[in-house]
């Protein structure tokens, strides 16, 4: 079915199908919220689309999806949900229709340039010096904005852990003249002509580099798969963390062995740890399995995944920004996500996607969640114990 200004509306056999996919969402799991699922929220926009609902209406169930894909592993049509639900709210920003909440946020993206709510030109200042920000390393690493908002001094820890693994020329953005946001923010309200002005503004910047490095699944599926789609290849390499981390596998290796022995020799006890299985890089970009293998080879074997199997992950709620634009329902889905996969108190819970690290910590207060750098470096300074 087409709209009436001929474009092809996205979800025409999502609004016939009979719900296979309603288990599996997890905002209408946590909120019991029929709205959430693609039947509803895309039989909504055909509605929008003949005259029978109002665009606020469709709008509104649009917003209630985190991207997390869970719906795609129940889809007999093998239909790439993220991507609708985006083509759908993009028809319905056309019009000048969105949520309160995701005005809200594009309120704080057009004040600074990203969603946190204040600039983050100097976040990493304590954290960085002069030298991190070299305007024509050989790879970039692309902290986003969300890193840089929540968790700065990691970002640098990260930077500091790939130059002792022996890469030496990885650098950080320029502080002034790169915008914070990759244009995902945007993206995730149906922006689009604020996606295609972010991604523009980047667009020559990143292609400078030979290699782009990102621990966010938001910004890698933004990059590698929004860019081209608005006539904006990139010409970089472009890496997860884990893929970057895996050069240096005979390195990390050694340095999680001599890790190893220390702890042994001191007799320290076994400490749990788990992977978290981020969403949007388990069932959206295929990544997972690297940040798994990353663990096996600083650890010595392999670590459990959090959930029952790697496909059977929860979403925390902060991917595609859902925290940041339905802060409520993320919070249900994110308790929800807790009590479906349990975690032993002092565990570590590992996720190779930075854009979960603060939205698992809340779930599980008593655990310590950290990203792939934290591990490694905590791994092998701190003389923490073993897996168990």
């Amino acid at each position: 079915m087409s709209s009436g200004n001929n474009v092809e509306l996205p979800g025409e056999l999502c609004s016939l199908c009979p719900k296979l996919c309603r288990f599996a969402c997890p905002v209408a799991g946590a909120t019991a919220d029929e709205g959430a699922t693609p039947t509803a929220m895309f039989g909504g926009l055909q509605m929008a689309d003949s005259e029978q609902l109002s665009w606020q209406a469709a709008a509104d169930n649009l917003a209630r999806c985190t991207g997390c894909a869970a719906c795609t592993s129940p889809c007999e049509f093998d239909l790439d949900i993220p991507a609708m639900v985006h083509l759908g709210r993009a028809l319905a920003w056309e019009r000048g229709i969105a949520p309160d909440g995701a005005r809200q946020f594009h309120g704080r993206c057009l004040e600074h340039g990203h969603p946190f709510g204040a600039s983050l030109d100097r976040a990493l200042e304590p954290f960085a010096d002069d030298l991190d920000f070299q305007p024509k390393g050989r790879v970039l690493f692309w902290p986003g904005c969300r890193a840089l908002a929540e968790r700065p001094a990691q970002v640098a820890g990260t930077l500091d852990l790939l130059r002792r693994l022996g890469a030496d020329h990885v650098s950080l953005p320029s502080r002034d003249d790169v915008p914070d946001c990759c244009g995902g923010a945007l993206r995730s309200i149906g922006d689009r002509p604020g996606l295609q002005s972010n991604a523009s503004g980047l667009h020559q910047f990143f292609n400078r580099q030979r290699t782009w490095v990102t621990a966010s699944s938001t910004c890698l599926d933004t990059v590698s798969r929004s860019y081209p789609q608005e006539g904006l290849r990139i010409n970089a390499e472009l890496l997860h963390l884990a893929e970057y981390l895996l050069f240096f596998r005979a390195r990390l290796a050694s340095m999680g062995r001599e890790a190893a022995r220390r702890r042994t020799a001191a007799r320290l006890p076994a400490i749990s740890v788990r992977v978290h299985d981020a969403c949007g890089l388990q069932r959206r970009l295929a990544k997972g399995p690297l940040v798994h293998e990353v663990v096996a080879v600083l650890c010595g074997q392999p670590a459990p995944s959090l959930a029952a199997s790697p496909g059977r992950t929860h979403c925390c709620g902060a991917g595609d920004f859902f925290d940041c634009r339905e802060p409520a329902r993320a919070q249900a889905v994110g308790a929800w996500a807790a009590r479906s996969q349990p975690a032993a108190p002092g565990s570590w819970i590992v996720t190779g996607d930075s854009d979960c690290e603060q939205a698992l910590q809340a779930q599980y207060p008593n655990c310590e969640v950290m990203g792939l750098s934290t591990l490694i470096l905590r791994w092998i300074d701190d003389e923490q114990a073993e897996v168990d």
